[in-house]
């Protein structure tokens, strides 16, 4: 099987050993203090792709981990999911408690084998079914925009990046061998640049998936919270010169990831007519 190049090795190696110590991560403790109902997390969605496709403003926070299983150890951790219902797209939930109350693994039955991947409209289904069984709070892992980088045209998913086999096999062996997106970067099975137009396309297209359903959450005066559980990487110098998402690496691109919360506006108080169109001139800025 295919392995990393050894001087890509020594040079992540290292750096999860330099940035072992860093920055506090906050995104846990942004949850503890939200009254959050719904919590949905873009696996492998950095904050500045976010940022760039969406005209929405979104905010920054420091995840605590730099891939699924780091975030989810130490979700297990802080308890920041106790008690949850989740819904997930992806697997690694099978293999950490996070103290949740309920798990729904979206993909046993969802998985799409043209695609390597879940999309995200069976795992919003799963956390709506949740809420209207009356569960607080929910969470929805979506797979998207996790390689292999998929995105809509209309109605339909299809492959943001074109040569899907390349990320889950060797195309130099004959026992197709199965490649991680971080192996199959590293060495050099992957044009990287189309790779990175392709996470930006998958980027844009789950933001446009999720929001229909969040509006409807929000109308029925739930508190939203979207987010991510790490970054990702491509090779270049900002990035550290990393591939995908290693474990335990503490650079921005991996940690730094987005944080946007959707809930209803509060009614302002309207103890009159008169009085009512004081305060709505105010508020559009139309009187000092």
């Amino acid at each position: 099987m295919t392995a990393e190049p050894l001087a890509y090795r020594a040079r992540k190696w290292a750096l999860q050993h330099i940035t072992s110590v860093t920055k506090r991560p906050d995104q846990h403790d942004r949850l503890e203090d939200t009254d959050w109902d719904v919590l949905v997390v873009l696996d492998a969605c950095r904050y500045d792709a976010l940022q760039r496709v969406t005209h929405w403003p979104v905010e920054r926070c420091r995840s605590p981990g730099s891939a699924t299983g780091h975030w989810l150890e130490e979700c297990g951790r802080s308890g920041v999911l106790e008690g949850s219902y989740v819904a997930t797209g992806n697997v690694n939930y099978a293999n950490f408690d996070v103290g949740a109350a309920e798990v729904d693994h979206v993909w046993e039955d969802h998985w799409d084998d043209r695609l390597g991947n879940v999309l995200p409209e069976p795992v919003l289904d799963a956390a709506d079914d949740f809420l209207a069984d009356g569960n607080r709070p929910v969470v929805a892992h979506l797979l998207p925009p996790h390689a292999p980088y998929v995105a809509a045209v209309g109605d339909t998913w299809i492959p943001a990046f074109p040569d899907v086999d390349v990320w889950r096999r060797n195309p130099g062996r004959e026992d197709e061998d199965k490649l991680s997106p971080q192996v199959a970067m590293a060495s050099g099975h992957v044009d990287m640049e189309r790779a990175v137009a392709g996470y930006h396309a998958s980027v844009e297209a789950t933001w446009e998936a999720i929001l229909p359903t969040i509006g409807e959450w929000v109308d029925r005066d739930l508190t939203v919270v979207v987010t991510a559980d790490h970054g990702e990487t491509f090779g270049r110098w900002r990035d550290w010169k990393l591939y995908g998402h290693p474990n335990r690496v503490h650079v921005r691109p991996l940690v730094e990831v987005p944080w946007v919360v959707f809930e209803q506006a509060q009614p302002m108080a309207d103890d009159g007519a008169a009085e009512g169109v004081q305060e709505k001139l105010e508020a559009l800025g139309y009187v000092e």
